[in-house]
């Protein structure tokens, strides 16, 4: 009994590592961070037709084109267009949207608090708005 009491054991670790899945965290919350992740990894190269399908028909009205998007986080989200370092936090359910935290570090060292808001649009999760902040409760 003992035996198979510890292969259970084992197996359930097993299961929640492959899965990434963490305690308490909204169903989806792994898809939207891969959104994220995709969106990250398109950026660092450059690739802003890429990162700009992942934004949600909101984000994609309000900068019409992926090269009016690209140049706006370019411009105005240096931590987001080439981060030094990133940390995937907690999410949270909002209605049938996710909050995403992400810690993030810009190339000079300042860390901030990225707070992505994920909409599942046509059965897909997409970036509907991002929340940046300072992260005074990091480093010293």
């Amino acid at each position: 009994m003992r035996l198979l009491n510890t292969f259970v054991g084992t197996l359930l670790l097993v299961l929640v590592a492959v899965t990434g899945a963490r305690a308490g965290e909204p169903g989806g919350a792994e898809a939207a961070r891969s959104v994220i992740q995709s969106q990250l990894d398109a950026f660092q190269s450059e690739a802003v037709g890429t990162a700009y399908e992942f934004a949600a028909p909101n984000i994609q009205r309000m900068f019409p084109s992926p090269e009016v998007f690209g140049r706006m986080v370019r411009n105005g989200y240096p931590m987001v267009w080439n981060p030094a370092d990133t940390d995937f936090l907690d999410a949270v359910p909002r209605g049938d949207a996710i909050i995403q935290r992400l810690r993030i570090v810009d190339q000079a060292g300042v860390p901030y608090i990225a707070e992505y808001m994920m909409s599942k649009i046509d059965g897909v999760w997409r970036i509907a708005g991002v929340q940046i902040k300072k992260d005074d409760s990091y480093g010293v």
